[in-house]
């Protein structure tokens, strides 16, 4: 079965797991995506099969085509994308490429815009009882600290921390928003579900350092408290796949979610070095494969660190 990674950039760590289980006997071939050639997921190894696509940005009906024809071309079963943009893409053309005997790793679209667009986001939240931090979307009567984010962000681009008033407040009406700023530990939540929506498992991280919007150091534990709502949070979603979410926890146990993330994020390799290997769950329901349950082997503090790919 050939499996392919969309958009993976610099998530060389998902290929690494995929090969791994190649390696083991899983009868799966590698491919991998992205805009430009260079892009390090594509020379993680010899064995990875990769191909161009456009920009979702430049033009999401061509990017589709490109994309399809390659999928067509090269046989590809298997999608898990990578990037937010391509979400909406994929959420509505799954039907589409179910029909080519393609299966793809994405939630349903409505669910992906409630999550990829902060405002929907409040909205689902407020709904469905899940605390946020106060939330604004006007620079009136605001409490500080708080936090300005970009309502349709992603990877913490244009967030900013004011922790008094400042003289002068950058805010574009329609584009930015403002959260309480909550005082806490930044816990990083997996949910994974099967492609039914169902609920599989569940991961937590306590992040210790962040860079670039990614975590970049996290200690991965267990928490009942936390499997109830991530149960909860499933149960209410629906999603398919992984679903990261970021969330504070109070010195009082108290619980603030600031993102939901439909796809796997920069923290998985946490979840997977812990024991839950959601990957391995997605190639053996592909494959027909009674998939086995992942489940939580070891607490572990992980580091990122930085490794050079080259192509000639």
């Amino acid at each position: 079965m050939n499996i392919l990674f969309t958009n993976a950039g610099r998530r060389t760590y998902l290929i690494e797991y995929a090969l791994d289980l190649m390696k083991q006997g899983y009868g799966i071939n590698v491919f991998v995506c992205d805009t430009t050639t260079d892009t390090a997921a594509m020379f993680v190894s010899a064995d990875v099969r990769n191909f161009i696509t456009p920009r979702v940005s430049d033009s999401e009906e061509k990017y589709f085509e490109v994309l399809l024809q390659h999928c067509l071309i090269n046989e590809i079963k298997l999608i898990i994308p990578l990037m937010d943009f391509e979400l909406p893409v994929l959420a509505k053309n799954k039907t589409l490429l179910e029909n080519h005997g393609i299966k793809v790793w994405v939630s349903d679209y409505a669910l992906i815009l409630s999550c990829l667009d902060k405002k929907r986001n409040v909205e689902f939240c407020r709904k469905n009882g899940i605390t946020l931090p106060r939330t604004w979307f006007q620079p009136e009567d605001v409490k500080y600290p708080l936090v300005k984010k970009k309502i349709q962000g992603s990877g913490s681009v244009g967030l900013e921390i004011y922790k008094n008033k400042p003289d002068y407040l950058t805010f574009i009406e329609g584009e930015d928003m403002l959260q309480q700023f909550i005082a806490g530990k930044e816990i990083g939540m997996d949910i994974f579900n099967d492609y039914n929506g169902n609920y599989v498992h569940s991961c937590f991280r306590e992040k210790l350092l962040m860079r670039a919007g990614e975590t970049d150091k996290a200690q991965s534990f267990f928490d009942s408290t936390l499997e109830h709502e991530a149960k909860r949070i499933s149960k209410l979603t629906g999603h398919v796949g992984n679903l990261d979410i970021d969330l504070i926890l109070t010195p009082k146990g108290e619980i603030y979610y600031i993102d939901f993330n439909p796809r796997f994020g920069g923290g998985y390799p946490f979840t997977h070095l812990s024991g839950a290997n959601y990957i391995k769950y997605i190639i053996e329901d592909s494959l027909g494969i009674q998939p086995q349950i992942p489940v939580f082997e070891q607490r572990i503090t992980g580091m990122k660190g930085i490794s050079l790919y080259i192509h000639t």
